[in-house]
């Protein structure tokens, strides 16, 4: 077995640790060490069986190519983490959940996280560190650029690109053909018909709340 080392401790590192015991459900893999967090001070608390090692700092005293699996959804962060650990030639595995499916031609970049039910068309390109969460899809001949995620249910349709940095939230789709620019944010139940320029974010019309009034009871 590998060891491995996950950077966060939140949501997507418990989705992480269940993707990991998945795969080893098949091929028995990866050792999971713990968890780094750099904002949280409780450490060795256990979260779904593992500890936090510590903040950022402690990495220093692991050796080259050490295996770490950066567990952050928001791109941004994402980047500024692997530029930190970049001069420690750490090893970033790339995660394919055993429900995954990559399709002939695809190419995934160092650290990709792909969730269940997730799937990578016909000559897809992935970039590193991108997330496809749980039953994305990437259609065919499409580019996700590095530190890109794709959340829960999100489509991105064939020939359509995007750039480095991206956040495609949850039920939202990038039609065919259409580029997002770097850094953009897609809201969640979006459907993107037009190129979209570097930092924009774009979002359907937001649902509001209707109060009903009181229950009149009759008797």
């Amino acid at each position: 077995m590998k060891d491995l080392i996950i950077y966060g401790s939140g949501g997507l590192a418990k989705e992480v640790v269940q993707i990991i015991k998945d795969i080893n459900s098949i091929n028995n893999e990866w050792n999971i060490l713990g968890y780094i967090d750099d904002t949280r001070p409780d450490l060795n608390k256990l979260i779904w069986e593992y500890k936090i090692l510590g903040s950022s700092e402690i990495l220093k005293n692991y050796a080259p190519k050490t295996n770490i699996v950066i567990a952050i959804g928001d791109p941004k962060s994402k980047k500024i983490i692997y530029e930190k650990l970049r001069p420690y030639n750490f090893n970033f595995p790339t995660l394919i959940h055993p429900t995954a499916k990559v399709a002939y031609g695809a190419t995934l970049g160092d650290g990709a996280i792909l969730g269940i039910d997730s799937i990578v068309s016909v000559n897809v390109t992935v970039g590193k560190l991108v997330l496809l969460n749980m039953r994305s899809v990437i259609g065919h001949d499409a580019t996700i650029g590095a530190f890109s995620s794709c959340l829960v249910n999100s489509v991105v349709a064939g020939d359509a690109s995007l750039e480095e940095g991206v956040l495609v939230g949850s039920n939202s789709v990038i039609m065919e053909k259409i580029h997002i620019g770097k850094d953009a944010k897609i809201g969640m139940g979006t459907v993107v018909y037009f190129n979209v320029p570097d930092k924009h974010v774009v979002m359907s019309k937001p649902s509001r709340p209707m109060y009903l009034g009181d229950e009149v009871n009759e008797e």
